[in-house]
Protein backbone atom coordinates (compact mmCIF):
# COMPACT_ATOMS: atom_id res chain seq x y z
CA UNK A 1 0.00 0.00 0.00
CA UNK A 2 1.63 2.89 -1.25
CA UNK A 3 0.86 6.54 1.27
CA UNK A 4 0.64 9.88 -0.78
CA UNK A 5 1.44 12.59 0.76
CA UNK A 6 -0.83 14.97 -0.24
CA UNK A 7 1.04 17.16 -2.59
CA UNK A 8 -0.24 17.45 -5.77
CA UNK A 9 2.08 18.95 -9.00
CA UNK A 10 0.05 22.08 -10.29
CA UNK A 11 -0.12 21.47 -14.07
CA UNK A 12 1.87 23.71 -15.79
CA UNK A 13 0.48 25.76 -18.44
CA UNK A 14 1.87 25.62 -21.73
CA UNK A 15 0.57 28.55 -23.33
CA UNK A 16 3.44 31.38 -22.48
CA UNK A 17 1.99 34.58 -20.72
CA UNK A 18 1.04 38.25 -22.36
CA UNK A 19 3.77 39.88 -20.18
CA UNK A 20 6.88 37.23 -21.61
CA UNK A 21 5.87 37.53 -25.26
CA UNK A 22 5.74 41.24 -24.94
CA UNK A 23 9.37 40.74 -23.25
CA UNK A 24 10.05 38.92 -25.91
CA UNK A 25 8.77 41.84 -28.85
CA UNK A 26 10.49 44.20 -27.03
CA UNK A 27 14.03 42.61 -27.40
CA UNK A 28 13.32 41.78 -30.66
CA UNK A 29 12.25 45.42 -31.23
CA UNK A 30 15.71 46.79 -29.63
CA UNK A 31 17.75 44.03 -31.75
CA UNK A 32 16.12 45.43 -34.88
CA UNK A 33 16.46 49.21 -34.08
CA UNK A 34 20.27 49.18 -33.35
CA UNK A 35 21.32 46.33 -35.76
CA UNK A 36 20.76 45.24 -39.07
CA UNK A 37 17.32 44.28 -40.38
CA UNK A 38 17.77 40.37 -40.53
CA UNK A 39 18.16 40.39 -37.02
CA UNK A 40 14.37 39.84 -36.99
CA UNK A 41 14.57 36.28 -37.82
CA UNK A 42 16.79 36.32 -34.34
CA UNK A 43 13.33 37.64 -32.81
CA UNK A 44 11.25 34.93 -34.85
CA UNK A 45 14.00 32.48 -32.70
CA UNK A 46 13.51 33.94 -29.51
CA UNK A 47 9.66 33.59 -30.09
CA UNK A 48 9.65 30.06 -31.05
CA UNK A 49 11.76 29.29 -27.96
CA UNK A 50 9.65 31.10 -26.01
CA UNK A 51 6.12 29.26 -27.13
CA UNK A 52 8.27 25.89 -26.84
CA UNK A 53 9.03 26.90 -23.53
CA UNK A 54 12.13 27.30 -23.32
CA UNK A 55 12.97 30.75 -22.57
CA UNK A 56 16.15 30.75 -20.77
CA UNK A 57 17.62 29.52 -24.37
CA UNK A 58 15.41 32.51 -25.76
CA UNK A 59 17.53 34.93 -23.50
CA UNK A 60 20.95 33.28 -24.80
CA UNK A 61 20.18 34.23 -28.15
CA UNK A 62 18.71 37.17 -27.56
CA UNK A 63 22.14 37.96 -25.85
CA UNK A 64 24.08 36.48 -29.10
CA UNK A 65 21.68 38.10 -30.95
CA UNK A 66 23.42 42.00 -28.93
CA UNK A 67 26.63 41.49 -29.80
CA UNK A 68 25.65 41.56 -33.62
CA UNK A 69 24.57 44.79 -32.82
CA UNK A 70 28.22 46.59 -33.42
CA UNK A 71 27.35 49.97 -31.32
CA UNK A 72 24.11 49.51 -29.03
CA UNK A 73 22.70 52.50 -28.06
CA UNK A 74 21.53 52.66 -24.46
CA UNK A 75 18.08 52.62 -26.16
CA UNK A 76 18.74 49.24 -27.97
CA UNK A 77 20.44 48.00 -24.51
CA UNK A 78 17.38 48.77 -22.75
CA UNK A 79 14.83 47.10 -24.83
CA UNK A 80 17.03 43.77 -25.12
CA UNK A 81 17.71 43.67 -21.70
CA UNK A 82 15.06 44.78 -20.13
CA UNK A 83 12.20 42.10 -22.47
CA UNK A 84 14.57 39.08 -21.72
CA UNK A 85 14.48 40.11 -18.08
CA UNK A 86 11.09 40.18 -18.10
CA UNK A 87 10.73 37.17 -19.97
CA UNK A 88 12.24 35.24 -17.33
CA UNK A 89 10.52 36.88 -14.73
CA UNK A 90 7.24 35.88 -16.13
CA UNK A 91 8.63 32.51 -16.31
CA UNK A 92 9.26 32.81 -12.36
CA UNK A 93 6.10 33.91 -12.16
CA UNK A 94 3.59 30.76 -13.86
CA UNK A 95 6.09 27.94 -12.69
CA UNK A 96 7.28 28.67 -8.99
CA UNK A 97 9.50 25.18 -9.23
CA UNK A 98 13.05 25.34 -7.84
CA UNK A 99 14.83 23.86 -11.11
CA UNK A 100 13.36 26.84 -12.51
CA UNK A 101 14.14 29.64 -10.61
CA UNK A 102 17.59 28.00 -10.26
CA UNK A 103 17.32 28.19 -14.18
CA UNK A 104 16.44 32.12 -13.88
CA UNK A 105 18.64 32.63 -11.45
CA UNK A 106 21.42 31.53 -13.74
CA UNK A 107 19.84 33.63 -16.88
CA UNK A 108 19.83 37.08 -14.72
CA UNK A 109 23.38 36.80 -13.85
CA UNK A 110 24.60 36.97 -17.22
CA UNK A 111 22.16 39.45 -17.67
CA UNK A 112 23.61 41.55 -15.51
CA UNK A 113 26.95 40.89 -16.46
CA UNK A 114 26.02 41.66 -20.26
CA UNK A 115 24.89 44.92 -19.11
CA UNK A 116 28.20 45.72 -17.47
CA UNK A 117 30.18 44.75 -19.74
CA UNK A 118 28.84 46.42 -22.80
CA UNK A 119 28.47 49.60 -20.23
CA UNK A 120 32.49 49.26 -19.86
CA UNK A 121 33.22 48.39 -23.33
CA UNK A 122 31.69 51.68 -24.59
CA UNK A 123 32.52 53.81 -21.66
CA UNK A 124 29.61 56.11 -22.31
CA UNK A 125 26.94 54.95 -19.97
CA UNK A 126 26.99 56.75 -16.76
CA UNK A 127 27.86 55.30 -13.84
CA UNK A 128 24.97 55.57 -11.64
CA UNK A 129 22.94 54.24 -14.52
CA UNK A 130 25.00 51.15 -14.35
CA UNK A 131 25.11 50.72 -10.89
CA UNK A 132 21.11 51.54 -10.29
CA UNK A 133 20.64 48.53 -13.06
CA UNK A 134 23.19 46.15 -11.51
CA UNK A 135 21.52 46.92 -7.86
CA UNK A 136 18.08 46.16 -9.13
CA UNK A 137 19.04 42.93 -11.11
CA UNK A 138 20.69 41.95 -7.96
CA UNK A 139 17.72 42.89 -6.42
CA UNK A 140 15.52 40.31 -8.33
CA UNK A 141 18.23 37.65 -8.41
CA UNK A 142 17.89 37.98 -4.09
CA UNK A 143 14.14 37.72 -4.53
CA UNK A 144 14.32 34.85 -6.80
CA UNK A 145 16.95 32.74 -4.35
CA UNK A 146 14.89 33.45 -1.68
CA UNK A 147 11.41 33.20 -2.74
CA UNK A 148 11.89 29.94 -4.69
CA UNK A 149 15.26 28.04 -3.46
CA UNK A 150 15.03 28.32 0.54
CA UNK A 151 16.17 24.50 1.83
CA UNK A 152 13.65 23.33 4.20
CA UNK A 153 15.33 20.82 6.26
CA UNK A 154 13.27 17.24 7.81
CA UNK A 155 14.96 15.85 11.20
CA UNK A 156 14.34 12.09 10.54
CA UNK A 157 15.51 9.45 13.11
CA UNK A 158 16.20 5.71 13.18
CA UNK A 159 12.88 5.59 15.44
CA UNK A 160 9.87 6.32 13.30
CA UNK A 161 7.72 7.10 16.77
CA UNK A 162 10.30 9.26 17.64
CA UNK A 163 9.80 11.40 14.87
CA UNK A 164 6.37 12.49 15.78
CA UNK A 165 7.55 13.99 18.31
CA UNK A 166 9.30 16.63 16.54
CA UNK A 167 7.52 19.74 16.17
Amino acid sequence: MSLTQGTRERPRDPLPTGIGLLGIIAATSGLVLGGPTWLVFTGIVLGGLYLLGTPVLAVVFGQIGIVAVDAPSLLTLALVEGGLLVTLLSMAVRTPDGRVAGSLVAGVVPLLGGVAWLSLWQWNLEPLLVGSSLLSGAAVVGYLLHRYLLIDLDIVTADAASDSDIP
